[in-house]
């Protein structure tokens, strides 16, 4: 039962041999040092080896068609024809990385899981997933009939930002002087730290909304290091970033009431645990009028497990490879 399973993401490529449901081997590669996918899998097969097994799940960063993931954070398409000619396969399932991430869930052991908040989660009910990382992703995921989960994938973190109170709407203000379109994954992802951290800058120094003068900071890793300093604009930054983390992981639970829990993903949300646990994502989540009271029992979870993406590829494979009932 030897399977591929990726989990490619703007930043990262996961790529691991699993048998089942467990990882034989697994490496990590920096996305953006490879012009096409074929050149991923040839290098990690170098890696290995060893001849690749003929049935892969693909899970990647993109928009997902019948046959291809159109790249959306990585700088390629992946085309599963290509794929299954090139390297020989019998099966090659293709996924969105949130879609994957999402069937992680499934499998997913409490002990990587930290709550913020809420009740017990309720079995067998809806999941959601959210995740702010070199972009923002969101998934749900539902329990069907036949006793397995089924994941919908969404493309909910280009939804338009709406801000809620005043300094939201200054936030608004001033993206938009940069572009007319501002979607959440404006903010909420490496490059939406960056944004506040130089919305912070702008608004403590006066310094007009069109300044060509440069931030101190250019990498996301930056401003939460500087907030562990005690850097108050990045302290700042970080605040409002939770704040409107929780706001729209309220949203989406609004919209599919998961009392199975929203679980965060993505590659920020250990990186600023301590911030998130504090209490600003919380009161963004419950602050939504008449429903505060229906968002307080819902459970939140970050996700402390790296490879959740490879989990729910390989429950995903495993899950089409069943007999169907008759």
């Amino acid at each position: 039962m030897l399977s591929l399973v990726t989990d490619i993401g703007g930043t990262n490529a996961r790529v691991a041999l699993v048998n089942r449901l467990h990882i034989e081997a697994i490496r990590v590669y920096p996305t953006n040092e490879f012009k096409r996918a074929a050149d991923l899998f040839t290098k990690f097969q170098n890696d290995m080896g060893q001849k690749l097994p003929s049935r892969w799940a693909v899970a990647a960063a993109g928009v997902l068609t019948e046959d291809r993931i159109q790249g959306t954070n990585i700088n390629w398409d992946i085309v599963r024809d290509e794929l299954m000619t090139l390297f020989h396969l019998k099966t090659c399932l293709l996924l969105n990385d949130f879609e994957a991430a999402a069937y992680g869930l499934s499998v997913i052991k409490r002990q990587n899981l930290v709550q913020i908040g809420g009740k017990s989660p309720k079995d067998n009910c809806t999941k959601i997933l959210i995740g702010a990382g070199t972009g923002l992703g969101e998934a749900i995921c539902v329990f069907c009939p036949n006793g397995q989960w089924n994941v919908l994938r969404t493309e909910g973190g280009h939804c338009s930002f709406a801000p809620t109170n005043l300094t939201e709407i200054k936030l608004l203000t001033f993206l938009q002087s940069q572009n007319d379109q501002v979607s959440y994954e404006r903010i909420l992802s490496g490059t939406g730290l960056l944004n506040l951290y130089k919305f912070f800058l702008n608004e403590l120094t006066n310094l007009p909304q069109n300044s060509d003068i440069a931030p101190k900071l250019e990498k996301p890793s930056q401003v939460t290091l500087g907030a562990k300093k005690g850097d108050p604009v990045c302290q700042k930054a970080i605040d409002l970033f939770c704040r409107i983390y929780g706001e729209e992981a309220g949203n989406f639970a609004l919209k599919t009431l998961p009392e199975g829990g929203v679980f965060i993903g993505g590659g920020i949300a250990l990186h600023i645990l301590d911030w998130l646990k504090k209490g600003a994502f919380r009161k963004g989540f419950e602050s939504k009028e008449k429903m505060g009271s229906l968002l307080q029992a819902i459970p939140v979870f970050v996700v402390n497990e790296p490879y959740l993406g490879i989990y729910g590829g390989a429950y995903k494979l495993l899950q089409t490879s069943m007999p169907k009932a008759a």
